[in-house]
């Protein structure tokens, strides 16, 4: 297959960001987390809840969020959470994926996401085609399955992202990432996934940025800021390239430096100029505390929107209202100010 590592379903969204991208492995938090939901989703199917007691309310919550979402899809057809029934072989990449759910009389398959939204496209079509591919007939030459559904269930964000892939579509994706990795000339492109990849620290991506800036940091030419901010301001494409930059030099320089600093004044070391500052942790009180506080003090509804801060979000309200059937649509939520970001304009992906 060529190629540094196997290619793995979830390693495509990354390969189609940067063909050069190599997993620096390990684990996280933010892995384990998903790891337990995901299995508490699955065994919730295959009536066992034993994995739901080690979840904390909030995740055993987000969890739940997605069986119902499944159970809505799904209607009356077959849910199949047993991973041995969910093996996915897809042409061109030699790793048997796994999904988490699939309902087979639908031509669907559903993967739990926990964290933060990202794109998920490519694994999602790779899980679509390996299942159509799956459905060929070598007598008729025809694949039964010509079209395929997947569902990205953020249970954190209690969002739902669908794709419908067709063979040909699906296909075409997968081969096309495929193809740009097994590339002799293929080039590495910065992106979201530089942090977790093996050569990010010696990447011409991230080490040329990097370099450039703290030239310009050091640079005898340019110490007046009024002088290089008129210098930035002249040109929007270098404006727009010292931004990038910038970023690439304060995620991979800066915070990797503030944290090794960290560690030496933990370890007792005396740096000049630095110094550890604690902050005791914020206390708070579970919800079986307030309901019990409110039970022994008859405490009036005013005085628990009070006491809680007057408000809240209109998509918890609208979110609870719709939950015991009250119409909320006729009460407007009070708007606050627009918030403005600045973001990186990337190209969309379009599926083929």
């Amino acid at each position: 297959m060529g190629g540094i590592e196997m290619i793995r379903h979830s390693l495509l969204p990354k390969l189609a960001e940067c063909p050069c991208f190599e997993s620096a492995g390990g684990s996280s938090p933010a892995a384990s987390r998903g790891t337990h939901m995901d299995e508490a989703f699955r065994e919730f199917f295959m009536a066992n809840n034993k994995p739901f007691l080690g979840l904390t309310p909030k995740d055993a919550d987000a969890v739940m969020w997605a069986v119902e979402m499944t159970k809505q899809i799904a209607g009356d057809h077959e849910v199949i959470t047993d991973e041995d029934s969910l093996k996915v072989k897809t042409p061109g990449i030699d790793h048997i994926g796994t999904e988490d759910c699939r309902i087979p009389a639908l031509n669907t398959s559903l993967d739990l996401k926990s964290g933060i939204l990202r794109s998920y496209l490519e694994q999602q079509c790779a899980y679509a085609y390996g299942n159509m591919a799956a459905s060929y007939d070598f007598e008729t030459g025809e694949y039964a399955i010509r079209e395929w559904t997947t569902h990205l269930l953020f249970c954190d964000q209690e969002r739902v992202v669908t794709h419908s892939w067709t063979i040909e579509e699906a296909k075409q994706v997968v081969e096309g990432v495929i193809a740009a990795y097994n590339d002799p000339d293929k080039t590495p492109s910065a992106c979201d996934y530089c942090k977790w990849c093996k050569k990010a620290s010696t990447c011409g991506q991230i080490a040329v940025p990097v370099a450039t800036t703290l030239a310009v940091v050091e640079s005898d030419l340019q110490t007046n800021l009024a002088q290089m901010q008129e210098h930035l301001a002249g040109d929007m494409d270098r404006l727009s390239m010292f931004i990038k930059q910038s970023n690439i030099f304060n995620s991979y320089l800066v915070d990797w430096a503030k944290d090794l600093l960290k560690e030496k004044l933990q370890a007792g070391e005396k740096v000049y100029g630095w110094k550890l500052q604690r902050q005791k942790g914020r206390e708070t009180y579970p919800a079986e505390v307030i309901e019990h506080i409110g039970n022994c003090t008859e405490m009036s509804l005013s005085d628990s929107i009070k006491l809680f801060g007057g408000s809240i979000s209109a998509t918890k309200l609208q979110k609870y209202c719709e939950g015991v059937g009250y119409n909320l649509s006729k009460i407007q939520p009070d708007v606050g100010e627009e918030i403005v970001k600045l973001v990186e304009d990337k190209p969309k992906k379009v599926k083929l």
